[in-house]
């Protein structure tokens, strides 16, 4: 089974999309090296935990994030798919495609394990922003 997930992960970091495993009793997370590469970082300077994601979402997208997180948690969506901006290591905020499911529920249905990617979209949101200007 490890095997099979360090592919899976080879294939999303050679696809360019960094990938996240988040233990939503615990808030540990797996952040993929690709994952914190895209911000600037090396693989030693984020910790597994959820503030490393949290504490980076731009303070104007947070709120939009944690809605989605809550309807994804109460079940209203079966998938998280949103678009924001997050903080790199030099200061800079970089336009992320945030995607993800829970994929393993407790015996009364509340989440437990929630898996998913993160894509770099900054150049794609500049490019579409410098257009709308034109």
């Amino acid at each position: 089974m490890e095997e099979l997930e360090q592919r899976y992960i080879n294939m999303l970091n050679i696809a360019g999309h960094g990938v996240w495993d988040w233990n939503a009793v615990t808030n540990e997370v797996f952040f993929s090296t690709q994952w914190k590469k895209m911000l600037g970082y090396e693989p030693d300077e984020i910790h597994n935990n959820v503030e490393e994601w949290s504490s980076r979402v731009h303070p104007d997208d947070f709120n939009q994030c944690i809605n989605e997180l809550a309807a994804l948690f109460s079940g209203q969506i079966e998938h998280y798919r949103n678009e924001h901006r997050i903080l790199c290591k030099d200061g800079t905020y970089r336009w992320i495609l945030d995607q993800g499911s829970v994929v393993e529920k407790n015996a009364k249905g509340a989440p437990v394990r929630v898996v998913g990617t993160h894509t770099d979209i900054d150049d794609l949101r500049r490019a579409l922003e410098e257009a709308k200007g034109h």
